[in-house]
């Protein structure tokens, strides 16, 4: 039987690659990203991880077993153990001003993350975050095997390679298999596909200057 998870994959494959083409994702794996442009990313980011606490809070309440409820309260401690102090050293290392001001993209996005935490089931959570992390656990996996110079994008890189990321990316994917029904899958490959969308403007945005130059 073919899973759902895969079918969600398979329908949405056209837009996924053209995040896993996105030329923020090519210029970190070639090294050549420039580093305002990912000092914006940081903030950005770094931003978005916050909002991801409380979308897996949501997750956490809306479970159907309890065996799901712990895996996702070690999820969200892993984000504020882990992640979060990436970005607060890293700010404090390279100097970033966190002030800056957060573009149109990057709010829908995070925006529509959380909404969708808000008033969707758990499977349509699930699903976001499936679509969030199946994509980033792919192309860091990618980038981690490459030259990466600079040591704080080769520490984000590898934190997105790693076993335990991987372990959640996975259990995401499995989830959808396990709680959703074949009768969502319109629903939720239609969740997929709107979340890699906002991705793709997300990720738009750190090359974008103030100015409204584009870093190529």
């Amino acid at each position: 039987m073919t899973r759902l998870s895969d079918q969600i994959l398979r329908e949405n494959a056209d837009v996924l690659d053209r995040m896993l083409q996105h030329p923020f994702v090519l210029h970190v794996t070639e090294g050549t990203l420039p580093a305002q442009a990912y000092h914006r990313y940081l903030v950005y980011e770094g931003a978005f991880v916050g909002t991801a606490i409380a979308i897996f809070a949501y997750a956490t309440a809306k479970a159907p077993d309890l065996a799901a409820k712990r895996w996702l309260i070690d999820v969200q401690c892993a984000l504020a153990r882990d992640q979060m102090p990436y970005f607060e050293q890293s700010f404090d290392a390279l100097g970033v001003d966190t002030r800056i001001d957060i573009p149109a993209a990057v709010e829908a996005f995070d925006q529509g993350m959380l909404e969708n935490a808000e008033q969707g089931d758990f499977t349509d959570i699930v699903t976001a975050m499936f679509a969030a992390e199946w994509m980033y656990w792919t192309w860091c996996t990618r980038a981690a095997e490459g030259t990466i110079s600079d040591p704080h994008i080769r520490r984000w890189i590898d934190l997105h390679a790693e076993p335990t990321f991987e372990a959640q990316a996975r259990w995401l994917k499995d989830a959808i298999d396990r709680y959703a029904t074949p009768s969502e899958l319109s629903r939720l490959s239609a969740v997929f596909r709107r979340v890699t969308e906002l991705e793709i403007a997300f990720h738009n945005a750190p090359l974008i200057r103030s100015s409204g130059a584009v870093d190529e």
